[in-house]
């Protein structure tokens, strides 16, 4: 009883899983078929959108053709009598090519009227009369008839021009009249124009005339090597004037530019084509080497016709789409082989079986979501733990950002009065030193040498006030960019100046200081200047030995002025030459005899000549001493830049 119930119960799984089976089929069939529909409806929108693109450039090339009848039509209308047709550069270069009429010459432009040139523009070629007499398919009218057309002819040239830039792709432009005229453009000589001999035959043009083309339609005709598929395509236009059939116009399209615009397949066992009414394939592109294009599609069809839109299934047939072209007699045909369609509807399958599976998988998904939500939790707390230390780190940063500039300026401020108490010493010491001589001998003294002390002492008192103004101008240009005030004087004057002022403590040391400056003229802020070599002759008092020598010279460079003070003194090693150039405290060392300083005055100098668009340099050996040179810009002594200027103004 049991093994029956169980045998039962077997059958009835076998039977389910055998539903189940049959189920799931019906429901995979029902999906490869709507996957088997949106594959061919995509393709078959992909074809179309090809067809356009290749339909819109043959609209285009119409489009210019009927424009360039419409000239033509409306010259004549313009001018419907020979005798109203105006002359033109073009027309009468064209005509006096065979001035005198003769019928064993040809006319053409091969001489072409300034401005014009080849690059630019087209040429017009005609037949000899006599050739014309014996080509019963050309006539050429009267005089002046011929002269009318010849006129229409040439006003064809310039939109010729313009209807090439249009059509890039086109390999020329063409009109072909009856009277044995050909219109070219681009320009070629007349003896290459290898159309004008067959002008009254040429298959585009017979097939654009009224007897093959009674309704005056555009006419598309192919040609190409025999045995081989077409390389040209000529769209003819038929031209008439007048009421009669005066000839056609055409343009020239390499089948590469048309298959350039059909653009290639995508997939490797399908061809693309451009086929012509009979079937026959005019152009095409396969990526699959070992699969040519074919020469013929009829044999795809029924009895040889076509049927326009998607002609079979992809699966068990060949997949067509066809699409006709409305400029042209001619069809896009995209081939697909059977079972083109399977690899993405097998894709499908293996998705929708994929589905089955991923129930099996809710049960991970949701134990996985929760770890997900946990994860999440734990990110965002760390997150806000990152966001609260970013914020504690960037206040830490504007605290360190405040605090150094803060010690900037108070380091800024304690090198400004460490520069004052510098260059003001020396001044100061020559003062106190002529103010002790008065205290202790004025009594002693004449009147006059008291004066004369009193006198010295004020200069001396007056030039510290100039370099405090000074000292207190650099603070502001340090701090705040406030600009110098640059003026003309001889460089002889300051440095004699400055001499002065370092007088007393190099006859202190016995040190003969040679001025050598020369009378040249800079353009600087004097007072600067004056700091600067103040500086510059104090340190090499300093470092000098006693009964030493310190030399001021200058040399013009170029349109600045390089002024050098030279010593003999102790001079420094590199290293000291560098923590000079650096400044500071622990740049200063004692002279000679022990003289002290700040360690600032170069930074001062430095400075200073910075401001003058200027470089200080120092050049020094140990034992031999140093030199320290810097430049400023040269200038005219204005006395003579004004006499100058009145001998060339007399």
């Amino acid at each position: 009883m049991v093994l029956a119930e169980a045998a039962h119960a077997d059958r009835v799984l076998v039977l389910a899983l055998l539903a189940g089976v049959a189920l799931g089929c019906v429901l995979l069939w029902s999906h490869a078929s709507e996957r088997i529909r949106a594959f061919e409806t995509a393709m078959a929108g992909s074809v179309r959108a090809r067809s356009g693109a290749l339909d819109m450039q043959m609209r285009v090339a119409i489009g210019h053709l009927e424009a360039l009848r419409q000239r033509a039509e409306f010259f004549y209308a313009e001018f419907p009598s020979p005798e109203d047709v105006p002359n033109s550069s073009l027309l009468t270069a064209f005509l006096a090519s065979n001035l005198q009429a003769d019928p064993q010459q040809a006319y053409s432009l091969d001489r072409l009227p300034p401005p014009y040139l080849v690059d630019q523009i087209g040429n017009v070629v005609a037949l000899p009369l006599n050739t014309i007499v014996q080509d019963p398919a050309l006539s050429r009218p009267d005089p002046a008839g011929w002269r009318q057309e010849a006129a229409m002819a040439v006003q064809l040239l310039p939109l010729m021009a313009v209807t090439q830039k249009v059509l890039p792709e086109a390999r020329g432009l063409v009109y072909a009249s009856l009277s044995g005229m050909l219109v070219v453009h681009p320009w070629v000589e007349s003896s290459q124009a290898h159309l004008l001999p067959q002008v009254g035959s040429l298959p585009a043009f017979v097939n654009a005339a009224p007897a093959a083309n009674p309704e005056a339609k555009p006419i598309w005709t192919l040609s190409g090597p025999s045995g081989s598929l077409p390389d040209s395509a000529v769209l003819a236009l038929p031209l008439t004037l007048q009421g009669r059939y005066a000839g056609a116009l055409a343009v020239d399209m390499p089948i590469a530019g048309l298959r350039e615009v059909l653009g290639a397949v995508t997939r490797v066992d399908s061809v693309l084509l451009l086929v012509d009414e009979k079937g026959a394939v005019i152009t095409g592109s396969s990526r699959n080497p070992d699969q040519p294009v074919p020469d013929d599609v009829s044999a795809l069809f029924k009895d040889g016709k076509f049927v326009d839109g998607t002609v079979s299934h992809g699966i068990f047939d060949n997949h067509v789409v066809v699409v006709p072209l409305k400029h042209a007699p001619w069809r896009v045909v995209y081939i697909a082989p059977a079972g083109a369609s399977l690899l993405p509807i097998l894709t499908d399958m293996l998705i929708s079986v994929g589905g089955f599976l991923a129930a099996l998988l809710v049960v991970v998904f949701v134990a996985r979501r929760l770890m997900l939500r946990a994860l999440a939790v734990r990110d965002m707390a760390a997150a806000a733990e990152r966001e609260a230390r970013d914020a504690a780190e960037r206040a830490l940063s504007d605290l360190r950002a405040a605090h150094d500039e803060l010690d900037f300026l108070n380091r800024e401020k304690t090198r400004f009065f460490s520069l004052i108490s510098h260059d003001l010493r020396g001044p100061f010491n020559s003062m106190m030193g002529m103010t002790q001589e008065l205290a202790d001998h004025a009594p002693k003294m004449k009147p006059e040498d008291v004066a004369d002390f009193a006198r010295s002492v004020h200069e001396m008192a007056r030039k510290v006030f100039e370099l405090l103004e000074n000292l207190l101008q650099w603070s502001r240009v340090q701090m705040s960019g406030t600009p110098f005030a640059p003026t003309i004087f001889p460089m002889r004057e300051v440095v004699g100046d400055a001499i002065r002022d370092v007088a007393s403590a190099a006859q202190g040391k016995e040190i003969t200081i040679l001025d050598a400056a020369g009378d040249r003229w800079v353009l600087a802020d004097r007072t600067m200047i004056l700091a600067v070599l103040r500086n510059l002759l104090m340190n090499a008092v300093k470092f000098s030995h006693q009964g030493g020598v310190v030399h001021v010279t200058s040399r013009a460079l170029g349109d600045r002025l390089e002024v050098a003070v030279t010593d003999k003194g102790v001079g420094m090693e590199p290293a000291q030459l560098d923590l000079a150039l650096r400044g500071g405290p622990k740049a200063s060392r004692p002279g000679t005899q022990g003289e002290t300083g700040t360690g600032l005055g170069l930074t001062l100098v430095r400075d200073l000549v910075l401001r003058h668009g200027g470089e200080l340099k120092l050049e020094s050996t140990p034992g031999r001493g140093t030199i320290a040179s810097f430049t400023v810009p040269l200038s005219h002594d204005p006395a003579e830049t004004r006499r100058l200027l009145s001998r060339a103004a007399d």
